[in-house]
């Protein structure tokens, strides 16, 4: 009993708002997870005694799945001294109390929110598979979202740092990452981009970052870039789309961009989500 009830004091209880967009016309489920030093007084004892002013932010697409795995990863790695706390705001949608139903919304969701163009086959491949419409290619304006209401919501109401935002994205939300990276580089200082599937849309990101590097010499951003060798197979080209996304960034020899990547082995495309986000964050929260 004693146990347990020193873990309650420690784990803060995650807040959640509910927003909704002008710019996409979508309700979303946020939720924020705080440093367990978050309210420390000035002097408090270790491990709370190097309370900053303000935090770094890791923004979670996907966080209906993502925002406690990843604020999980985060709170106890902070005690050996290697790296920083950080607020955890994950991104998702109102969840129903089935978590057959909550799975599905969330999974057809987020097919506007993170691909950047309308693509046919997959809107009619998706609603086949979940008997009902699924729209694609409404990252646009999910980025407006993001970038005129979620974070300054965030940042007014929480002590976040403002040049130390952090985005982590898997699959789709890798896709969108690298959408988020092309479109304003500078709104978030570090990109963890997992498994981007960059098939979509006729590799539609191949096409914005050429596009992107024939008008800028500059991309003042951090990407830690991931994917797994369980990803390749004969119809699934993650693996090698993601390493050719890599060489193509490090090829232009953009001014002010930092890319590190990194392969897993012995993962499938679901499974490498925990190493791959635990590998980035050890180094985007690194002190």
């Amino acid at each position: 009993m004693l146990n347990l009830m020193i873990m309650m004091e420690i784990v803060k209880p995650t807040l959640t708002h509910h927003i909704d967009s002008t710019h996409t016309g979508r309700q979303y489920r946020i939720m924020v997870s705080l440093p367990w030093g978050y309210d420390a007084p000035a002097g408090a004892d270790w491990p709370f005694h190097d309370k900053p002013d303000k935090w770094a932010t890791v923004y979670v697409l996907d966080g209906n799945w993502y925002t406690d795995m990843v604020a999980g990863m985060i709170r106890p790695t902070f005690l050996c001294g290697d790296t920083h706390d950080a607020i955890v705001v994950g991104i998702g949608y109102p969840q129903d109390d089935n978590p057959m139903i909550a799975l599905r919304d969330a999974a057809t969701r987020r097919d506007a929110d993170l691909t950047p163009i309308y693509d046919e086959a997959t809107e009619k491949s998706m609603s086949d598979r979940y008997k009902q419409p699924v729209p694609n290619g409404d990252a646009g304006n999910f980025f407006k979202f993001l970038q005129h209401e979620l974070i300054p919501l965030i940042e007014s109401t929480y002590q976040s740092d403002t040049s130390n935002r952090i985005l982590a994205g898997h699959s789709y939300g890798g896709l969108f990452g690298l959408f988020a990276l092309f479109k304003e580089p500078t709104l978030f200082t570090t990109y963890i981009i997992g498994s981007p599937y960059l098939v979509y849309g006729d590799r539609e990101l191949f096409k914005l970052e050429d596009a992107y590097a024939s008008d800028n010499a500059q991309l003042p951003a951090t990407v830690y870039m991931f994917a797994t060798e369980g990803e390749e197979f004969v119809n699934d080209t993650t693996l090698t789309d993601t390493i050719r996304m890599a060489v193509m960034l490090k090829s232009r020899d953009y001014e002010g961009f930092v890319l590190r990547k990194q392969i897993f082995a012995d993962d499938n495309h679901c499974q490498v989500v925990v190493p791959g986000f635990h590998w980035g964050l050890k180094q985007a929260l690194a002190q």
